[in-house]
């Protein structure tokens, strides 16, 4: 961005996510928890679009982490090459280092592990087996964790409680990342209604990151998720130089300069400006018909001022 600051080249930056997956009380637990280890393990959870932050209402909370933590226990990681595998490595080997800090830095300020998955490493030697980390589910968090604030990119999945759509609203906007959401109702007016108020590039209902998948849509983010979107007409038009042409509508009826404003200008050239203004852009019918017989007062008025100056 800075080197492309020196041409003014313009730039279109998705800058990575920190995406917020809700579910309410009213949906079906077992159903929505498929969906949530998918949209966290998916990739090893190294996904732009995949969700880092979980955030389910109390009264559900218990059965929603047994699904969850049975899923988790099922999965199974390893290299695809040598058999069937759930998940793989994590793509650069000193990441598995950050992983393991923000799963320290949670801990230590009161999270717990529920659960870890297995490995299935082979015979791969140390310096590729340290590129596997296995699935974690973190109970107990809260924002004052990296792993609420930061971006895990990778198969962590930190869960909270909430009560209310006001507060889990407040707590999917308390990140400096904006790129998507997720909300999971089965009352689709009061999902719709939690995700217009999250500020995020884009939202899913009842599922999740399908927005990437319909390339008719624009994808990107807002805050340091980027600016700027790929994706539907607005990326097509990222990429391109568009320019804005006038022209007469009607061939015979060309732009003529009004003869209040002709320089040099009439005395009464403000009048006529501000009734023309008027006419134009008052919200009110009944003064903007006002101003045109102003306007029309003002045009037929002797142009004796006007005379005065050109002598």
């Amino acid at each position: 961005m800075k080197t492309a600051a020196e041409t003014l080249t313009p730039v279109t930056l998705e800058l990575g996510g920190k995406d917020a997956f809700i579910v309410c009380e009213d949906v079906n637990v077992a159903e929505v928890s498929q969906v949530a280890v998918r949209a966290a393990l998916q990739s090893s959870g190294q996904n732009c679009a995949g969700a880092e932050r979980f955030y389910v209402h109390s009264s559900i909370y218990e059965e929603f982490v047994n699904h969850i933590i049975k899923i988790v226990k099922s999965v199974r990681v390893g290299p695809p090459l040598q058999g069937t595998y759930d998940m793989g490595a994590i793509c650069l080997p000193e990441h598995t280092n950050k992983l393991q800090d923000l799963v320290d830095d949670a801990l230590r300020k009161g999270a717990d592990v529920a659960v870890r998955g297995k490995l299935f490493i082979g015979d791969l030697g140390n310096d590729v087996v340290g590129q596997f980390y296995p699935p974690t589910v973190i109970l107990n968090v809260n924002h004052t964790m990296k792993i609420m604030q930061e971006e895990i990119f990778g198969p962590i999945i930190a869960i909270m409680k909430f009560n209310t759509d006001d507060e889990v609203v407040h707590l999917a906007n308390d990140s400096k990342f904006g790129l998507g959401s997720a909300v999971f109702s089965a009352d689709p007016k009061r999902a719709n209604k939690i995700a217009s108020r999250i500020h995020c590039g884009f939202a899913a209902i009842n599922d999740f990151a399908t927005t990437y998948m319909c390339q008719s849509l624009p994808f990107g983010g807002v805050k340091e998720s980027g600016f700027g979107r790929f994706g539907g007409v607005e990326g097509l038009r990222a990429c391109c130089l568009v320019k804005a042409v006038a022209e007469d509508r009607i061939k015979y009826i060309k732009t003529v300069i009004p003869k209040p404003l002709q320089y040099p200008v009439a005395d009464n050239a403000f009048e006529f400006q501000k009734a023309l203004v008027e006419v134009l852009y008052n919200i009110s019918l009944i003064d903007r018909i006002k101003a045109l017989g102003n306007l029309i007062k003002i045009f037929t008025a002797p142009e004796s001022s006007t005379d005065l100056k050109k002598e």
